[in-house]
């Protein structure tokens, strides 16, 4: 999955470029607009577990970002979705990142496993490591 998102002012720190939360929330749009496009809704039925950020170069005011995702590893209750930034212009790589989901059981509070379903979106999208 590929989409943009342009730097606006508010994403900016006090060094003028974007703050590393902001990239945060990046990650986070890219997954639920992956389960927005394949499910057409997003439920409350995985929590992110671990989020990892490596931090390659800095973004400014007026920029774009090419935020690109894909399916990693997949267990039986959870899996990895791996990130890559981009700046538009110049392809200049921003940032590599992880995810790690679990989906979960909201009345019991515990994991349980991926739904057949779901997994089988998950497969489809696996990207070589």
């Amino acid at each position: 999955m590929k989409f943009e998102i342009e730097i606006w002012f508010g994403d900016l720190d006090a060094y003028g470029h974007v703050n590393n939360a902001v990239f945060a929330r990046f990650l986070e749009t890219a997954r639920v607009k992956f389960f927005r496009e394949r499910f057409g809704k997003v439920e409350p039925t995985f929590v992110l577990r671990r989020i990892e950020i490596d931090f390659i170069s800095p973004m400014f005011l007026g920029e774009t970002a090419v935020v690109e995702m894909g399916v990693g590893e997949i267990g039986n209750t959870s899996w990895e979705f791996v990130y890559t930034i981009r700046e538009k212009k110049t392809g200049r790589e921003v940032l590599r990142a992880r995810t790690i989901q679990v989906w979960v059981d909201l009345k019991e509070n515990k994991k349980i496993p991926i739904p057949d379903g779901v997994k089988k979106v998950l497969e489809a999208e696996k990207v070589s490591p």
